[in-house]
């Protein structure tokens, strides 16, 4: 497939996933600035976004700035009108008055589970509606709802992706967030997991790589609308624990807490609606991307 080369806008540039994305799209095949809320050496501010001249400089801007987590915007009530809402609205405002045509596309990252509450007797697709019943899924889908109330007005380009659990990557041990990488974690290293619940619930897990090769695929085409961005197949707790145990041959000390109520119990993710706009399809198995992050983690063991 061939990739027309793309002057790319990151925010957030300082997360996990703007890193990954950075390594990925990086020259020549792309030309990347990272921004993040506090300008240092690599990272550009935010607040340059505010302005129609450097917005107008990019082909897309992918924008991943997010202030909370799903914790961390229960504990924190609020957080994203204060910071992330506002941002967005800016970002927007400057995209619009900018008069040449092409606009930049704006890809914007939500969330799959989060936004829609937990599923009905099939995968949820983007048509169904959105029952988010946390405060981090609320803020995001007002978020998207911002996105095409402006998009409508204004004739933008966007892309929302509902995007499920991305793995493969290091977590940071204190981030309350990333079930399989902190599952590998304990047990290479022999320490104890916490799970919410009795482990019976269950979520979409997406191979990095896989998100990459979607995300390349969109911003290559300038595809637009609302897309889960998924794996198309859920697993739960119970069983990443014990593909978790098979491929480092490690038994995991388990305990439990209770399921916090903001925690969506069964999230799917019906995909094919970006299958059939863009002809990606999601290549590891849950097993083998397992498999494979524990080879890195733990370079000894076999993938």
């Amino acid at each position: 497939m061939s990739v027309q080369p793309q002057r790319v806008f990151v925010t957030g540039g300082r997360g996990r996933l703007a890193s990954l994305i950075a390594e990925h799209f990086r020259a020549p095949a792309h030309e990347l600035a990272m921004f993040s809320r506090t300008a240092s050496p690599g990272f550009r501010s935010h607040l340059e976004l505010l302005q129609s001249s450097a917005v107008a400089d990019c082909t897309t801007v992918l924008h991943l700035a997010w202030s909370t987590l799903p914790a961390s915007s229960e504990a924190h009530p609020g957080s994203e009108a204060r910071y992330d809402l506002p941002l967005l609205a800016g970002l927007l405002d400057s995209i619009a008055r900018i008069a040449v045509s092409p606009r930049p596309h704006l890809v914007f990252f939500s969330t799959g589970g989060a936004v829609y509450g937990d599923a009905p007797a099939r995968p949820n697709r983007e048509d169904d509606p959105c029952s988010p019943v946390g405060r981090y899924g609320q803020a995001k889908l007002a978020a998207e709802k911002m996105i095409v109330a402006c998009a409508d007005r204004e004739g933008l380009p966007y892309t929302i992706l509902r995007i499920s659990n991305p793995y493969g990557y290091p977590v940071a041990k204190n981030r309350p967030q990333g079930l399989i990488a902190h599952a590998l974690r304990c047990a290479v290293e022999g320490q104890s997991l916490t799970i919410w619940g009795d482990g019976s619930a269950r979520k979409d897990f997406l191979y990095y790589e896989d998100f990459l090769s979607a995300l390349e695929v969109v911003v290559s085409r300038r595809v637009t609308g609302t897309y889960n961005l998924a794996a198309g197949e859920s697993h739960t707790v119970n069983e990443v624990i014990e593909l978790v145990q098979t491929a480092t041959g490690k038994r995991i000390d388990l305990s439990h807490s209770p399921a916090p109520s903001w925690d969506v119990q069964d999230s799917r993710l019906d995909n094919s609606r970006l299958i059939a706009a863009t002809g990606w399809r999601p290549q590891v198995l849950l097993s083998d991307g397992i498999r494979r992050a524990a080879a890195r983690y733990a370079p000894s063991m076999s993938p």
